[in-house]
């Protein structure tokens, strides 16, 4: 009897213990999957280093919610890389002595993959800084060397932009505009889409005024309202009024080629001053400048300078 009262206590002993360590139990399971999740993090960050850095094309942008955005900025450079990301042409009088001096010049936006100023923030000339919703932008003007035949000053200057996100674990982000000269900051705003808008002006005679965009995923020049006249611009267009032969022709319907082998009629379309003529193995893109009666000035994306045309008359 003694002995079966005795295992009966040692069972009620057992179940009491099992019981008690019940919870214990749920903990350390608990803290195994935490570790486990954590242990999982590591190896996906583990093979993102193994991955060639130059190699890494990242379409994620921290601030941009809508596929729909307009987008130019990477998320991120590597390697002292940098881009291109906009341009456009600028033909600026700078004196107005006997010889008048026009300066004409294509200004562009790159963005940089150095992350910061620290370089050169003792040689800046103006300094302008505001928030964003979570972002920050600094915008300051460095005389950046090159001259102009000028008698007086004829420094040309860059603006560098710096866009800090307010958040920890994203990266900086450093364009430079350049060059125009004369340079003078009068404001950084936001603007009714929360995007950001440097305004400057410079040149001489007169006084010109340019309009930046910036946001994190967008850094461009805003575009104006003076839009080219298309009754201008239809017609048929040479290099020189003396030239033989037309260069091209360009109509509501069709931009047609001359000098072409077989049919030189492609199509095309504008917008925002942007002409894109759709020939059969390639698209050719420039930013009309100017029309007038007799002239045409176009700046082809991969010309140096911009390509003036006269109207083509048969007499």
């Amino acid at each position: 009897m003694k002995k079966v009262i005795f295992l009966l206590i040692v069972q009620l002993l057992i179940s009491c213990n099992n019981n008690e360590s019940s919870p214990e139990i749920e903990k350390l399971k608990k803290q195994l999957l935490q570790k486990e999740e954590v242990i999982s993090d590591l190896t996906k960050e583990v093979e993102k280093l193994r991955i060639p850095r130059d190699s890494v094309i990242d379409d994620y942008y921290r601030f941009v919610k809508s596929t729909n955005e307009e987008i130019n900025v990477a998320e991120q450079l590597f390697g002292g890389k940098e881009n291109v990301i906009d341009e456009k042409f600028f033909a600026d009088t700078l004196d107005i002595s006997d010889n008048l001096l026009v300066y004409e010049h294509t200004s562009t936006i790159s963005q940089s993959s150095n992350s910061d100023f620290e370089g050169i923030l003792k040689d800046f000339d103006q300094e302008m800084s505001t928030y964003g919703n979570d972002y920050f932008v600094r915008v300051m003007t460095f005389f950046n060397g090159e001259s102009l035949s000028l008698e007086t000053e004829n420094s040309k200057t860059n603006i560098h932009i710096l866009i800090q996100p307010t958040e920890l674990g994203y990266e900086n982000k450093t364009f430079v505009i350049s060059d125009f000269f004369d340079v003078r900051i009068l404001s950084l705003e936001k603007n009714d889409s929360n995007k950001l808008e440097l305004l400057f002006e410079h040149g001489v005679y007169p006084r010109k005024k340019e309009t930046i965009i910036i946001s994190p995923e967008l850094v461009k020049f805003k575009k104006e309202a003076n839009l080219i006249d298309l009754n201008l611009l239809y017609g048929v267009w040479a290099y020189d009024i003396n030239d033989p032969h037309a260069e091209f022709m360009i109509n509501k319907n069709e931009f047609y080629l001359a000098d072409t082998d077989g049919d030189g009629s492609f199509k095309y379309s504008i917008r925002d001053n942007l002409l894109k003529v759709f020939y059969n193995e390639a698209t050719q893109e420039g930013e009309l400048i100017s029309v007038s009666q007799d002239s045409l000035k176009i700046k082809w994306k991969d010309a140096l300078e911009v390509t003036k045309y006269v109207r083509f008359s048969k007499d």
